[in-house]
């Protein structure tokens, strides 16, 4: 399947986990997806997604995109550091 067509695919499925499946579930998918796929962007869209959908209440805005942007610079290190 083409690399493109996959990634596009994966993302209505982690959208729809997003909406319907417990946190724990979706965090777990997308740490799956950021270490399967090099530089997983879509990570930051959907930290920002679950911030609007189910945080706004916080009193630290923002919480969730903050996390999946350090979760993303985290995968990145281990990713460089364990192809050496």
């Amino acid at each position: 399947m083409n690399s493109t067509i996959e990634r596009l695919l994966l993302f209505v499925v982690v959208f729809i986990s997003v909406l319907y499946m417990p946190w724990w579930l979706t965090l777990v998918l997308l740490l799956v997806l950021a270490f399967h796929y090099p530089l997983y962007l879509e990570i930051i869209f959907f930290g920002f997604l679950f911030d609007h959908l189910f945080l706004a209440s916080q009193k630290v805005p923002y919480l969730a995109l903050g996390v999946t942007a350090v979760v993303l610079i985290i995968i990145s290190f281990i990713r460089v550091n364990i192809r050496r």
